[in-house]
């Protein structure tokens, strides 16, 4: 072989090295900014959720706490002008779930959602129940019983429907703690 060939045989090889190697270098970064893309926007979206979720979690316990209330002062010598401040009071927090519970359905997920609905439509009817035991109060002092029975039985509707969320935020939270798909793009 003569020595002309053989060095331009070699700087082929060489060339096809490198321009190899620089597109498998390329491929190469493309799948590892394409996957810490990905690992970001789950990063992101994962702390939009739980911002949604929590933002959502506090206004519905203030909720609660507030007909809790309401409920106390309307139990024994019905202390209804205290019964009508909590009311009030759960009212604008009901405005604030409502609100909030209409950034988690943006977020989802579903599952989310739609627990997050029975929590405010759980607290919607404890709220009502209340208001009707209040227009009640001297009235009819006989249909205290039956509003008192119904509110505990709201009282843990409202707290299982709280809990039911919590678990099922949670469940979304680790389900969006890693991008769904990793492999090649």
């Amino acid at each position: 072989m003569d020595q002309g060939i053989a060095a331009l045989l070699g700087a082929t090889v060489g060339v096809l090295g490198t321009v190899s190697a620089s597109a498998i270098s390329g491929w190469s970064n493309r799948q590892q900014i394409g996957a810490q893309a990905r690992v970001d926007h789950a990063h992101w979206r994962r702390q939009a959720r739980r911002d949604a979720y929590s933002a959502f979690l506090a206004p519905a316990n203030g909720t609660r706490n507030a007909l809790k209330l309401a409920a106390r002062a309307l139990i024994g010598d019905s202390d209804v002008e205290r019964a009508d401040h909590h009311l009030h009071e759960a009212h604008d927090r009901l405005s604030e779930v409502q609100a909030t519970w209409a950034a988690l359905a943006v977020e989802g997920p579903e599952s989310v959602e739609q627990a997050a609905n029975s929590v405010k439509t759980a607290l919607h009817s404890m709220h009502t129940t209340l208001l009707a035991w209040r227009d009640s109060a001297g009235v009819a002092p006989d249909r205290n019983v039956t509003f008192v029975e119904r509110h505990a039985v709201e009282v843990t509707t409202v707290s299982e429907r709280i809990s039911a969320f919590a678990t099922a935020a949670r469940a979304a939270l680790d389900d969006a703690s890693l991008p769904a798909d990793t492999g090649s793009a």
